[in-house]
């Protein structure tokens, strides 16, 4: 059957979201196109053709020719005032997108405005999809569950473009493997799409029975993608979520036995992840002893070997700093690599401190014996900056663990926390209160905030490398920089306010949602680039504003 123009503008604003959705986890581009879809059939619905049709029927051609260009501007304007009337009347959403305002009234204390522009560009979503989204017609339930796995697998499918990269190892850093989308909002897309299928698993009368047992397939997959791929950062967030979610599901229901079962799983998953970090943080400081007086001091091949008995450092329990012939070393790797023994590996540290920590690991000598038993994988991953044989295997977060520990005791030793991830961000962290110590009342401004970690990281004569010497890494601090106490305080009145006044915050989707995003901003910028902005905007308002019927936790019909 022939669809009407109504139908068709439904459709048209129906695929630009979809269009947006999906391409979260791949493109960048395909996120442009999407909005401008949106933002273009959200002013065609709005557009009076008729009128415009009939104030230019039975005139001339050189009268349509004359009128036609103003008229049409006209209605263009009257469009877009339209559905700005529309979008004033919805104060929850406006509220939400005056977090875009606060950027614009930035403006007034920068001096760079050429970056302070760049960030409104990126920030624009946070209006922009509040303003369609809202004064759009709301979907039923399932509409939205439709676009919930949609969403789903879109995530599916790159999760298994990503492991193809890793096994083939198409990578220098595995966080790389997302390319142009961050892997930490690559990992937020992830919890999200775990907690959807739960979702989905619990809730009756959905799916099928086989479509259930699909969907438990998936979860299953992407939770050990998390593994797989290492991430920190998903891992901390979908177990930290689950944690805080309990207990409000506890709270939430009357069902005794439910109640006991849940606290009992809470208890399960607090004591395995308390007893398993502690069993990885006690095998990283166990230290495998050595009779100092034994030492043995020439190689196999008759030349010296240096032993500093006096370096604690160690790895996987071996002692660095024993056993060291430099120059059996570099002939020996210089002879199987083509990056040089005393440059920079992929990864900008030196090649000869990755190769000594990576021998070390497995508990060899390091001599040019050892450096012609490594097979050509592990020259690759030395070239690659891996340090220990350890973070080659990757169905294992040991790997990671061993790596912030390992950054702690270098910069506990050293006060340097250039490569060490946590240590960094203490670093961040220590440059952003001390902008805010001299910034509090009205920031930096919307354009600044590049500037002001520049002078304080001299003002503070920080050992970070020039390269590594970013900003806050954490979004509630970032915010506070650039706008001060009034802003910090009105973006989050922006950002939790809304719910309240909707009576909302039982919505499991948008509960979970809030959880993701307020632990991620804890540890990173997360409205700080075009695929976190937009993640933030579309979920948050599709979540809020675009859905008739909510998915309260525990309501009758949500069982």
């Amino acid at each position: 059957m022939p669809i009407t123009w109504k139908q068709f503008e439904r459709y048209w604003y129906i695929f630009a979201l979809a269009v947006t959705i999906a391409s979260l986890p791949f493109s960048k581009l395909g996120l442009s196109i999407g909005q401008m879809m949106m933002v273009g059939g959200w002013i065609e619905e709005r557009y009076d053709f008729r009128k415009l049709i009939a104030s230019l029927t039975g005139r001339s051609v050189w009268q349509v020719i004359i009128r036609v260009v103003p008229l049409s501007v006209f209605h263009l304007f009257k469009a877009i005032v339209t559905g700005f009337r529309q979008f004033s009347r919805n104060r929850a959403a406006l509220i939400f997108s005056s977090i875009f305002l606060i950027h614009l009234v930035g403006l007034i204390f920068t001096t760079d405005f050429d970056y302070a522009l760049k960030d409104l560009r990126t920030k624009f979503p946070i209006f922009l999809l509040p303003l369609i989204l809202s004064t759009s017609e709301a979907f039923d339930r399932k509409g939205f569950y439709r676009f919930m796995m949609l969403f789903i697998l879109a995530v599916l499918v790159r999760s298994v473009y990503n492991t193809w990269m890793i096994t083939t190892h198409h990578f220098v850093d595995i966080r790389d493997v997302s390319h142009n989308v961050s892997h930490i909002i690559y990992s937020l897309l992830l919890t999200v799409s775990i907690y959807t299928l739960l979702f989905f698993l619990f809730k009756r009368n959905l799916f099928l029975l086989w479509q259930k047992g699909l969907a438990l397939v998936i979860l299953v997959w992407l939770f050990a993608y998390i593994v797989l791929s290492q991430s920190f950062t998903g891992l901390s967030i979908t177990i930290i979520t689950l944690v805080l979610l309990i207990p409000i599901l506890i709270f939430k229901t009357r069902n005794q036995t439910l109640k006991v079962i849940l606290s009992a799983g809470i208890l399960v998953i607090v004591v395995g992840v308390f007893l398993s970090v502690r069993s990885i943080v006690a095998d990283y400081y166990h230290v495998n002893p050595v009779d100092f007086t034994k030492l043995e001091k020439n190689t196999s091949r008759g030349n010296p070997y240096i032993h500093n008995i006096y370096a604690t450092q160690t790895e996987n329990g071996n002692y660095i700093w024993l056993y060291i012939q430099w120059d059996e070393m570099r002939g020996a790797w210089n002879r199987r690599s083509r990056i040089p023994f005393d440059s920079l590996n992929k990864k900008n540290a030196t090649v000869a401190f990755t190769l000594v920590r990576y021998l070390t690991s497995k508990g060899w000598r390091k001599d040019a014996d050892a450096v012609e038993r490594l097979n050509p994988a592990e020259i690759d991953a030395i070239e690659k900056g891996v340090a220990n044989y350890i973070f080659l295997k990757g169905m294992s977060i040991r790997g990671r663990i061993y790596e912030l520990l390992w950054g702690f005791d270098n910069y506990r030793e050293t006060g340097n926390p250039t490569g060490a991830t946590l240590m960094q961000r203490f670093e961040f962290w220590k440059a952003s209160l001390g902008i805010i110590h001299d910034h509090w009342l009205t920031g930096v401004g919307t354009g600044d905030m590049n500037l002001a970690f520049r002078a304080q990281y001299e003002k503070m004569h920080t050992k970070l490398s020039p390269d590594q010497r970013w900003r806050s890494h954490n979004q509630f601090l970032s915010i506070f920089i650039g706008f001060g106490i009034f802003g910090f305080f009105w973006f989050l009145f922006s950002l939790f306010y809304p719910p309240v006044m909707l009576h909302r915050l039982d919505d499991y989707f948008l509960l979970v949602f809030l959880i993701v995003c307020v632990l991620s901003m804890l540890t990173g910028d997360t409205i700080e680039s075009q695929t976190g902005v937009s993640f933030f905007a579309i979920f948050y308002t599709l979540f809020l504003f675009t859905r008739k019927e909510t998915d309260t936790i525990f309501s009758k019909d949500n069982k």
